[in-house]
């Protein structure tokens, strides 16, 4: 997986999956000067795969639609993912290019994800809403499942 900017054409949703992993699983540090790797040790790193592994599934497969509740679970997981991605960074875990690739598409998702949005959906879209209105799918499978541009 490289940090740099996806040259698909469809560069929304498809390249959140990757920043999303970029973001949960640790990568290298450096910050204005070059800095030494910083790397997670073996059995952390397992459980930090494996976490981002479980995270790419979606695990309910069929739920109502909830406009109110898929924007406030989806929010909450982009949310989320740019903290984790900030805290990566700060702790040398991942690289100042890395999480400057991964934050913008991020944050344009984070700004898309509204109940005026959702309420108007449709296709991938309304696909990806339905997905997230179940407090057991995380926003990186769903994106992953229903890609949209943002």
């Amino acid at each position: 997986m490289t940090a740099g900017p996806c040259r698909s054409h469809r560069h929304g949703v498809l390249r959140i999956p990757a920043l999303a992993a970029l973001l949960l699983v640790a990568g290298m540090a450096c910050g204005g000067e070059p800095a030494a790797p910083r790397e997670l040790p073996p059995d952390v790193q397992t459980d930090v795969t494996a976490i981002a592994g479980h995270l790419a599934q979606v695990s309910d497969t069929s739920p109502a639609l909830s406009c109110d509740k898929a924007v406030e679970n989806a929010r909450w997981g982009v949310e989320t993912m740019l903290e984790v991605g900030e805290k990566n960074l700060r702790a040398g875990y991942m690289s100042q290019p890395a999480y400057d690739a991964a934050t913008p598409a991020l944050k344009r998702l984070l700004a898309a994800l509204t109940a005026e949005d959702c309420a108007a959906a449709t296709g991938a879209r309304r696909d990806f809403y339905q997905c997230m209105s179940s407090d057991y799918n995380h926003v990186y499978a769903c994106g992953k499942a229903h890609p949209f541009d943002p």
